[in-house]
């Protein structure tokens, strides 16, 4: 009985595949910085980009330059404008500093994460150089929010797993739920204009089971970002009329 209620809760997922899961289910929103020069103009547009927020240039000067372009370069991540802890439980079990010693080294771990996704894959539109050059674009990454997983919100959602339905918890527990989001611009080197802008914000997903990932602080935002190396390496990679679909917002398995 278990498990068909809780497919049956999965059915609304798996029927949006033409949307953004985040657009549909998880009502997230994320306002991107002025480190972005096009952060007013960013949109969604679901039929290419997984992201909730996207520019690309029209400059044809900046598209013409950029289609001889091979080579890519990832700046150092930054989170210098990244914003206070809004959830309670976030705030009881992190200090402002204990935080900032964990964003340390997520930072670097997303460095290394979208430059090994462009370095996997033998087929990607750029390789990675490790220094900015005239014939590379650079890619600049900022992480502007982060609530880490807490061990009082895990313990909350399970308590209602266990009187209710698998991922209960989960879908009704926004504010016990690690979260993460990042902004991006990717210039073209030659006229030093932007190619690419996107924001994005993940937040912990539905899970069927109890798994590790849960156990650590930095646990959902290091899941998050991989999937969005991913998604960015596709994205820059593939034709304009290839959709990049967004990851549904359950895991079975949570690593």
């Amino acid at each position: 009985m278990l498990i068909r209620a809780s497919l049956l809760l999965l059915i609304p997922w798996m029927l949006m595949s033409c949307r953004t899961a985040k657009s549909v289910v998880a009502a997230v929103d994320v306002k991107p910085t002025a480190f972005l020069p096009h952060a007013s103009e960013l949109k969604e547009n679901r039929k290419r980009s997984p992201f909730i927020g996207n520019w690309w240039t029209k400059d044809k000067e900046v598209l013409e330059a950029a289609a001889q372009v091979k080579s890519i370069y990832i700046d150092p991540v930054v989170s210098n404008e990244l914003r206070p802890m809004q959830l309670k439980l976030s705030k009881l079990e992190f200090s402002d500093k204990r935080r900032d010693a964990k964003m340390k080294g997520l930072v670097k771990y997303a460095h290394d994460k979208f430059a090994r996704a462009f370095k996997s894959n033998k087929k990607s539109r750029f390789s990675v150089v490790n220094a900015p050059s005239k014939d590379a674009m650079t890619l600049k990454l900022s992480i502007i929010e982060w609530e880490p997983n807490t061990y009082t919100g895990l313990v909350a959602r399970e308590a209602v797993d266990l009187v209710t339905l698998p991922m209960v918890g989960s879908v009704f527990g926004k504010p016990a739920r690690g979260m993460i989001a990042i902004q991006g611009v990717l210039t073209e080197p030659k006229t030093g204009k932007s190619y690419f802008e996107f924001v994005d914000k993940e937040e912990a997903k539905s899970l069927f089971f109890f798994w590790p990932q849960e156990l650590f602080p930095t646990g959902q935002a290091k899941y998050a970002i991989r999937e969005w190396a991913r998604q960015f390496e596709k994205l820059m990679s593939t034709p304009p009329d290839k959709q990049i679909r967004d990851s549904l917002p359950f895991q079975i398995i949570a690593f």
